[in-house]
Formats: structure tokens, C-alpha cells, sequence
């Protein structure tokens, strides 16, 4: 498939780096990606976009059709409008979702584009300006890549303009401590942030209404929910405490319905005993949290960014995610959600095991099931893809082989076919020939086109 629909839409700004960057989005995402004329949701969000809509809308669009697996054809008609319109806050918003997994890189160079403009340099000084939001992000993008001199940088640069920012704290903080492992003292050079000691104890002012915990740092957050480390008085021992926000849902998903799909995890993790599946511990409705293991070693993607995990650990991470899907298989459940993201590393150190967590989108394989086909699109089996089938075992299966195929390819990315809505196609063409045995027939068999063939 060429690329001429996208050059279409491409218009003839000048030639600032936010537009570069933007129309190299455009040629690296056209191939293979949904058009507007095939699809009325992408047309609508054209439409959107020609009207300069909110970046709340945006945003919340994006993530809408990135769910129904049009994510390719939404980042082309948002960097085009981007191209064209070249809104800090829209190329935000496109950054964010490009270094979650998709092209890390590209985000980046996204986020220093927008720095780079001199309108959002002149607005440096506003709490909560794009200057602020994309030093922010690459703090955190740079302490990813482990480059903690890089994410200093941009923390500072935050907290220049509000020293008390907790994201941009929370991170300065990891940041120093990184160096001092290293045996390097960081001098704070912004206003104020020597006196940023002792952050571990910042108060974040949030009460679960329960006494047995005592809230600590933020791990992440999801669309819906907040992760927290916390400290459980009752038992002595630091757990994670996964916590429902009240926050714009889905079109469609109503508060309600959102409430059962989050503590439907709890009932699954209930149900599957494996020490390679995340661990629940309590389950608190009325307070809307459900306290779980605490991994400390980050997901595996994260993981892989910091070398803790790396090809040669395939066959370990192999066996025990399978040791984990045959859990929740045997449960009687279907994860549906099997990325990177999803996959615990238990310590930030090299051959920790891993724990499958992430249950928020797990169903009962019933053929009555509604809304069966969640996921992620790269991670997706072709079935899923062309919306032939429901999601099952099998599917799962497959997922299990596109992360474990991601792994084996490290630090090479994933071809980009993965990405399309039509698929990578013959797994033959993908899978290394120099895997130890018996991996490369185990590759051919989970990433089969056909499901009853997929078996570890």
C-alpha cells in the first residue's frame, strides 16, 4: 500500500521542527494504516481536528480508536493536523501515546519539537503550559532510557517554574538517587530545589478512608486508575494499591460499568493460582482499591529499556508466562490485554521472575460474552483483527508470542506490520533463524494464523 492518501493531507507549513518531525510521522505510520474514507470514526475525527478541538477531545478520540484497533490511522490524521495546524498541545498528546510502546523514539523527538517552538518558550513561565507538560514527559522518558543526567534537566526545568510540582519531584528524586548509586552527587540548579530533600516522605495527600494502609509514591496510572505503593499496618509488608479515579470514561462506558469491569480483576486473580500471576491481597469496594502484590522491577517494557531483561532471557520469561496463561486458562478466564505492559518484573534486578497482572479486561470465553475483542492491536491475533472471532485461549496465545518475539528481537523493534490492522501475516518471515532450539518451532506454532494450532 503506498503513501499518496497521506501526502494528501499533509500541507505546506513552514518548515519548523515540529512540522519535520510531524511529517516524518505521517510517511512512518501511512503504510498499512485505516484511511478516513474507509472508516466514518477517522473522518469524524478529521472533522475535530479542522475545528481545532479541545485536547481533552483529542485525546480521549485517540484513545477510542486506538481501543477499536485504528490506532495507526488516527496518528496519521493527528500528525497531519499537527502538520498543519502545528498545535503544541495536540503534538503532546500524540507524543505520550507514541513513547507508551509504539515508537518511543519518535515521541521523543516529538516532545523536544515542541520545546523547540518559540511560542511555547514565551509561555515557560505558566503553570501547566506545554512548556511545563513536555518537560515533564521527557523527565520521565529519559529516566526510561536511563539517562538520569537528561532527566534531571527537564525536571528542573518544571520545578523552575513551580517548585512544587510532585510529578517533576517525584522524579528529580529518582533521578538524584540513580546518580548517587553511581557515585555521583547531583547538584540542584534551579530555585529552590535544595531543599528538596527527603522526598520519600512527601505527603500526597490522599486518604483511601481505610486505616490498614499508609499510602506512599505513585507507581503509574492508567485511563482509569491509580497504582500506589503502600505500607500494610496489619501484616508488615509494602503492597500495591490499585485505586479507581473518578475520570472521563469512554463514550458508552458509564461509571457504573466501568466500577464492575475494575473489580471483575479482583475476581479473576480470586480464581488463577500461579506464582507467575500478580498476587491480590484485599478488596475494598466501598473504597474503590484492591491491594495487590508489589512488584519493584517496573513492567517488562520498562524493564527492557533498562537492561534488566534482554533476548537472552527469552526462554525464562517464555516458560513462565506460559506457566502463567495456563493458569488463567485453567481458571476459566481469557486475559485479553498480554503486552509488555501488563507483564511484572518482581525486582529491579537481572532474572527476577515475572507476574502476570492486569486482569481488568479478562472474561469468561462464553460466546455470550460482550465486548470480547479488547486488546492491543500489535499484540492481537488475526482473528481479532478482521473481528472473525472472540477472543480465547488461543488468542492469548498469540499475544504471548508477539511479546516474547519483541524479547527475542531486542533491541531491534518489532517489525512494523505488527502494527497494521491487516497484520504481520506469515510468522515465518519474522521469527530469527538463529533461536535456540525448540524456540523458533514454538514461534511458528504460537503465532500461527490458525488458532487451533497455537500450543507452546
Amino acid at each position: 500500500m503506498t503513501v499518496s492518501w497521506a501526502l494528501d493531507m499533509i500541507g505546506h507549513a513552514e518548515d519548523r521542527p515540529l512540522t519535520l518531525v510531524a511529517r516524518e510521522i505521517v510517511l512512518r505510520f501511512a503504510v498499512g494504516a485505516t484511511r478516513p474514507q474507509e472508516l466514518p470514526a477517522l473522518q469524524v475525527f478529521m472533522q475535530a481536528l479542522d475545528r481545532q478541538a479541545p485536547v481533552a477531545e483529542v485525546d480521549a478520540t485517540l484513545r477510542e480508536l486506538s481501543y477499536a484497533g485504528y490506532l495507526r490511522g488516527a496518528i496519521v490524521v493527528l500528525a497531519s493536523a499537527i502538520e498543519r495546524h502545528g498545535r503544541a498541545d495536540w503534538a503532546l498528546c500524540l507524543a505520550r501515546e507514541l513513547m507508551d510502546a509504539l515508537d518511543p523514539e519518535m515521541g521523543i523527538r516529538l516532545a523536544q519539537a515542541v520545546l523547540a517552538l518559540p511560542e511555547v518558550d514565551a509561555d515557560r513561565e505558566e503553570l501547566g503550559s506545554s512548556f511545563v507538560q513536555a518537560n515533564r514527559l521527557l523527565g520521565d522518558a529519559m529516566l526510561d532510557r536511563n539517562d538520569p543526567h537528561a532527566a534531571l534537566r527537564h525536571f528542573e526545568a518544571v520545578l523552575a517554574v513551580d517548585v512544587d510540582d510532585r510529578r517533576a519531584l517525584r522524579g528529580w528524586a529518582a533521578a538524584t538517587r540513580v546518580l548517587e548509586q553511581r557515585g555521583v552527587a547531583a547538584e540542584p540548579r534551579s530555585h529552590g530545589l535544595a531543599l528538596l530533600g527527603g522526598l520519600e516522605e512527601l505527603d500526597l495527600g490522599i486518604g483511601l478512608g481505610v486505616e490498614r494502609y499508609e499510602l506512599g509514591r505513585p507507581l503509574g496510572r492508567g485511563r482509569h486508575a491509580v497504582v500506589y505503593q503502600a505500607f500494610d499496618r496489619r501484616v508488615g509488608r509494602d503492597v500495591a494499591i490499585k485505586r479507581l479515579v473518578d475520570a472521563q470514561t469512554r463514550p458508552g462506558l458509564p461509571q457504573r460499568a466501568l466500577q464492575a469491569r475494575f473489580f471483575s480483576e479482583a475476581k479473576t486473580l480470586a480464581r488463577v493460582r500461579s506464582p507467575y500471576v500478580v498476587a491480590l491481597y484485599d478488596v475494598a469496594p466501598a473504597h474503590k482499591f484492591i491491594a495487590l502484590e508489589l512488584c519493584r522491577g517496573g513492567n517488562l517494557r520498562v524493564a527492557l529499556r533498562r537492561g534488566l531483561v534482554g533476548p537472552e532471557d527469552m526462554p525464562r520469561v517464555g516458560a513462565q508466562l506460559h506457566a502463567a496463561l495456563e493458569a488463567v486458562h485453567v481458571a476459566g478466564a481469557v486475559h485479553r490485554d498480554i503486552k509488555p505492559a501488563n507483564i511484572l518484573v518482581r525486582e529491579a534486578k537481572r532474572n527476577s521472575s515475572i507476574a502476570l497482572a492486569d486482569f481488568g479486561l479478562a472474561i469468561d470465553p462464553s460466546p455470550n460474552t460482550a465486548d470480547a475483542r479488547a486488546g492491543t492491536l500489535r499484540y492481537l491475533a488475526p482473528e481479532l483483527r478482521s473481528h472473525s472471532a472472540r477472543a480465547t485461549p488461543a488468542s492469548d496465545r498469540y499475544a504471548a508470542g508477539v511479546v516474547l518475539l519483541e524479547l527475542a528481537l531486542a533491541p531491534s523493534p518489532l517489525p512494523d506490520a505488527f502494527d497494521r490492522l491487516d497484520g504481520p501475516g506469515d510468522p515465518e518471515a519474522w521469527i530469527p533463524r538463529d533461536l535456540p532450539e525448540p524456540w523458533r518451532a514454538r514461534f511458528l506454532r504460537l503465532l500461527s494464523p490458525v488458532p487451533e494450532d497455537r500450543t507452546w
